[in-house]
């Protein structure tokens, strides 16, 4: 199992390139560890631009099974729950 803190992974970045590097952070992790898990302690929002280039990217190369599969959330508010399901639902 391996934690991501995604505050300190946005720090000094853009939503793109925060989203582009919590990306890079799944794949270095994918097949290594059973489960990654994502803390969302003091992450403010989860904007469309920082969605697309993390879950998104995710998605596109290894599917919605595996990101349930591989991928948890921790210290998530319930309105990024809701914002996460929408856009799994959406996707």
């Amino acid at each position: 199992m391996c934690t991501i803190n995604l505050k300190e992974l946005m720090i000094n970045r853009t939503y793109p390139e925060a989203g582009a590097a919590l990306y890079a952070e799944f794949c270095l992790y994918k097949d290594t560890v059973d489960k990654i898990i994502v803390n969302l302690d003091g992450v403010e929002t989860l904007p469309s631009m920082f969605l697309n280039t993390s879950i998104g990217a995710y998605i596109d190369n290894f599917g919605k099974e595996s990101l349930k599969e591989k991928i948890s959330f921790a210290k998530i508010t319930r309105s990024q729950a809701e914002r996460l399901r929408d856009y799994l639902a959406r996707y």
